[in-house]
């Protein structure tokens, strides 16, 4: 199993209507949480760390350490470049040995972002490597802006974008919104299962953490086959932390990063239950 790409793992999800979890790791702690689950719980995995992040983390001991445990894998392991935003960055995740980058150029006009995505998708395919692009607006839970029709994407663009970068993967915006939900999400379902006959490529969703599991089916049964979490593991890692320092304020750093791994751990559990990718490693 170990290290394969992103497109074979997104491809058979697709096929089989599951999600694969792409779950972002920020240090070695959330890195083992992760790939122990995944082996509990038989699970594909997208294996991902945001350029954001190469700024707070010293990335390249953390990718060769997400190399290796990839490689050890008995689970199939696809490492991303999540929400790669410069050139610098993607090649920096290739040399790395990643076997899947991520161009977010979303924020961008639409053809800047067809362009750079195309130039990304033609360097990495030469190399054997998954591309995901993303289309429309994607909020945060800090935005101002509401999340308004205008932002969600077309179907007509989206056909359109995946011919022409020949992308493996395509991040849409249908309502779904980056870190805590400010109320209700209002996921546009009939927009996505458009979407999916639209283009011929697995639609990923950002934003995942914290929605129902009806939601999480309606969205794998509407095109969905890969899911982003991120903002629950690092608020599971920070809510145990908290809970356990007033329970046992003398406690060690041994003993905290233990518990943390545990609350990082069950959190992770819980979303790939949601995706119902258990036992699909195959």
């Amino acid at each position: 199993m170990s290290l394969v790409t992103m497109r074979e793992l997104l491809q058979d999800a697709r096929k089989r209507k599951y999600a694969v979890g792409g779950f972002n790791v920020f240090n070695f702690e959330t890195l083992s949480a992760v790939m122990e689950v995944a082996e509990e719980l038989k699970t594909p995995l997208v294996l991902g760390i945001p350029e954001r992040l190469f700024k707070f983390v010293d990335v390249d001991t953390l990718s060769a350490a997400m190399v290796r445990a990839a490689q050890k894998a008995s689970v199939p392991v696809a490492l991303h470049l999540d929400h790669g935003h410069t050139y610098e960055g993607v090649l920096k995740a290739i040399r790395w040995g990643f076997t899947s980058v991520m161009f977010d150029g979303s924020a961008l006009p639409l053809a800047e972002n067809l362009k750079r995505t195309k130039d990304i998708t033609r360097i990495a395919h030469t190399l054997g490597i998954s591309v995901e692009g993303e289309l429309g607006y994607v909020g945060f839970n800090d935005s101002k802006t509401d999340i308004k029709e205008d932002n969600i994407v077309t179907p007509d663009i989206a056909a359109e974008f995946v011919d022409k970068t020949k992308i493996d993967a395509l991040a849409v915006a249908v309502g779904n919104n980056h870190g805590a939900y400010r109320g209700s999400p209002k996921l546009n379902f009939s927009r996505l299962s458009e979407l999916n006959q639209a283009v011929n490529v697995p639609l990923v969703m950002h934003g995942g953490s914290r929605l129902s599991r009806e939601e999480y089916r309606n969205s794998i049964v509407s095109g969905i086959s890969k899911i982003n979490i991120a903002t629950d593991m690092s608020q599971a890692a920070s809510d145990t932390l908290k809970a356990e320092l007033l329970k046992s304020p003398n406690a060690n750093y041994i003993h905290l990063m233990t518990v943390v791994k545990k609350g990082v751990k069950d959190s992770v559990r819980k979303y790939m239950l949601a995706f119902e990718c258990i036992s699909k490693a195959v």
